[in-house]
């Protein structure tokens, strides 16, 4: 198919449904540039969903200053991990996901796979509900209703895929930017009361959940990156960290302080109706809809991790119609668990989050670890699609410095249901990403590269 490397995409494929899905992107069919992956990044997180986000410190009794501070630690630390994930798409041609065959086996990838599918599914969940919340806040009538309304433009552009959602984030870039600095202007102008501005204390446990929370919004990130950088040409993969980094960075650090504002000027309200108590209809609906456009990364990624996990089981080529049909489901099942969960919504997406960081942080550390430390990102795209090639069914390295790391992790887990002796120590205090990170990154490094020596397949 002829293309320019320069451009979006290949020539000939606006307005198509992208084929592609788990397997490798051949070289003829790279295309793009490396600076945009700002917008998709930007673009991703300058939305509804970073704002309810921002508000938990101040929800978890924080208060607003030190709320910031969490918004920026966490951010900054976290985002690291997924923008060293973006670099292994030019790299690779592959999407996230499959890539865990190296590291886990051909079937053993299967569990950080089905994690990251369910993954997709709840966190899309998560998004539908305040774009319905918003659309209830200003027309009225059924939530579940709006939910239904809220879900059919996502699936759609998860449909088109890649090149449309590129495009997607440019456009929510250049409108979102504006309309959400549009509202914290607003929030200045209006200004926080002196006694909100400074209600809630310093706790460690608060600050460490906070910081937690903020955390692993990037690092949830993790298992999406190389689905959107995987068409740039290899040549091209020395900026995709720098341009991914800043670009989440930024687009998350705005919303997420603007919905501490807000939670610390209407602590009652809720986001979505702090929003329209400080704004009125207009503005309460343009923002509420901006999560219509990042949402669908979810269902994309349900898509492509779908296919991914089927070809554990039967071989097949991807195609236009069998993502189609996929995406319909994946967005169906989102739709269901919206109207389910929205009832406490908050409170769900940050216990949500707190038990997502648990399960991911094992395999984002032993993936990494893989990826710049061991093999040093040589690696044959022909093994990834190998039932009996020379990462085996199960690496049973892998699998057990993952759940090696994962009970490790338990005392220091703090949740609605379960704290540990560690987190108890620490006032609730969840430290559980640090932990998971400085054991699992060692131990799988030592431990790989001497069964690979072993093997002698590492020279």
């Amino acid at each position: 198919m002829a293309k320019t490397a320069d451009t979006d995409q290949p020539v000939g494929t606006i307005g198509t449904v992208e084929q592609r899905s788990y397997d490798f992107v051949p070289l003829s069919e790279r295309h793009g540039k490396p600076r945009h992956l700002f917008s998709v990044w930007f673009g991703e997180n300058i939305q509804i969903l970073a704002v309810v986000t921002g508000s938990l410190g101040v929800v978890l009794g924080l208060g607003l200053m030190w709320t910031l501070v969490a918004i920026v630690v966490g951010n900054l630390v976290g985002a690291l991990f997924m923008a060293f994930h973006s670099a292994q798409g030019p790299k690779l041609g592959l999407p996230q996901m499959i890539q865990s065959r190296a590291q886990f086996g051909y079937h053993g990838g299967l569990l950080p796979t089905v994690i990251a599918l369910f993954m997709y599914l709840v966190y899309g969940a998560a998004g539908i509900v305040p774009c319905g919340q918003a659309l209830q806040a200003v027309f009225g009538g059924s939530l579940d209703l709006w939910i239904v309304v809220c879900t059919i433009p996502m699936v759609g552009l998860a449909i088109f895929g890649y090149n449309q959602v590129h495009r997607a984030m440019r456009i929510q870039t250049v409108i979102f930017v504006v309309l959400f600095a549009v509202l914290g202007i607003w929030l200045l102008v209006h200004g926080i009361p002196a006694p909100r501005l400074h209600a809630g204390h310093f706790v460690w446990g608060a600050f460490l959940g906070a910081v937690s929370a903020y955390a692993v919004w990037q690092i949830s990130y993790a298992p999406y990156v190389s689905d959107y950088s995987r068409y740039l040409p290899p040549d091209r993969t020395k900026h995709a960290f720098g341009y991914t980094y800043s670009g989440t960075i930024v687009g998350t650090i705005i919303p997420m302080a603007i919905g501490a504002g807000l939670a610390a000027l209407y602590p009652s309200l809720g986001t979505i109706g702090a929003i329209h108590q400080l704004t009125g209809g207009l503005l309460t609906f343009l923002i509420g809809i901006s999560i219509v456009m990042p949402n669908s990364f979810n269902i994309y990624g349900g898509i492509i991790t779908t296919l991914t996990i089927g070809t554990n089981f039967k071989e097949f080529t991807s195609t236009a119609r069998l993502r189609i049909v996929v995406g319909l489901v994946i967005g169906a099942l989102m739709l269901v668990a919206a109207i389910v969960g929205a009832g406490n919504f908050v409170n769900n997406l940050y216990n949500y989050l707190l038990i997502l960081l648990y399960f991911l942080i094992p395999w984002t550390a032993i993936n990494l670890t893989d990826f710049y430390l061991v093999r040093r990102g040589q690696y044959r795209t022909e093994d990834f699609f190998e039932k009996n090639g020379p990462y085996g069914l199960w690496n049973w390295t892998g699998l057990g410095v993952y759940i090696i790391t994962f009970l490790i992790e338990i005392p220091f887990m703090s949740t609605p249901h379960f704290t540990g002796f560690i987190a108890k120590a620490l006032d609730g205090g969840d430290i559980t990403w640090i932990v998971g990170t400085v054991v699992a990154v060692p131990l799988y490094y030592f431990l790989d590269r001497a069964r690979l020596r072993r093997e002698r397949v590492l020279t």
